[in-house]
């Protein structure tokens, strides 16, 4: 385990930077500041600052000090935050939706957006970088406003997982902004038409996230629908959408069974 590596600030407590790489000097001073406004809510607190993508926050106490660990979202947050941040740390969680709908709008900051050297465009009959572009280039001309939703969207194989008897051809990491495609598509005999109707499909989960439990879009066992009606509306539109369904049921089977 690597040691805490707390800062010395004014304050009673800690402040730990250590989970946060690359951390700047504005968030630096921001989470000063938040340390101090926290304290000033609740005595002394031991504040940790995280880039975790799972848990936005968690307290307890220790003693007679509270240990708040929070995302780095938090810094710079409003007056109204930090007061719901101190309270949810002494047990009080009435505000707990002020920080709910913080986290909400501010989700774009839990993104991790994969460096080059973790991607792997490059197959050895395809190139995922050119059939996102051809792909992006149709979405763009098919959809209105969608600029700022596919904008640093990435692309990469993704494991193969021989020996399962289904198959995911793609999927699409909402924090990472990231489209896999599964490797088995990089054959010579796979229609590029179908390649790029994945990655299509990817794209529209971007566009269409899937419905919250609360707009009664639920399955009867509760679940989400994850293609909505506007979802497959858009598929639909996809230039040889009947073609790629009809070579997907003809061929799923040699996929699945390949060498």
């Amino acid at each position: 385990m690597t040691p805490q590596s707390p800062l010395q600030t004014r304050t009673r407590g800690s402040l730990d930077l250590s989970d946060l790489p690359n951390c700047s000097s504005r968030e630096r001073t921001e989470a000063r500041q938040l340390h101090h406004r926290l304290e000033d809510e609740i005595g002394c607190v031991d504040l940790i600052v995280t880039d975790n993508r799972r848990r936005m926050l968690t307290t307890r106490s220790r003693d007679e000090r509270r240990e708040i660990r929070l995302h780095h979202m938090f810094l710079g947050c409003s007056e109204e935050v930090v007061e719901a941040i101190a309270e949810l740390a002494i047990g009080d969680e009435s505000r707990r939706e002020v920080i709910e709908r913080y986290v909400r709008e501010n989700r774009n900051a839990i993104r991790f957006q994969p460096s080059e050297d973790e991607l792997q465009w490059e197959g050895e009959h395809f190139d995922l970088r050119t059939v996102l572009r051809a792909v992006l280039d149709f979405t763009h001309d098919t959809i209105e406003d969608v600029d700022d939703t596919l904008d640093d969207i990435s692309i990469t194989w993704g494991r193969d997982g021989r020996g399962t008897k289904s198959i995911r051809f793609g999927s699409y990491d909402f924090d990472q902004k990231l489209i896999r495609v599964h490797p088995a598509l990089d054959q010579q005999w796979v229609p590029r038409y179908f390649v790029e109707f994945i990655v299509y499909h990817e794209l529209l989960h971007a566009i269409c996230p899937p419905a919250e439990p609360d707009e009664d879009v639920t399955d009867d066992d509760g679940r989400r629908h994850v293609h909505t009606a506007e979802f497959l509306e858009y598929e639909r539109a996809f230039p040889r959408y009947e073609e790629a369904m009809a070579w997907e049921s003809e061929h799923l089977e040699r996929i699945l069974n390949r060498d």
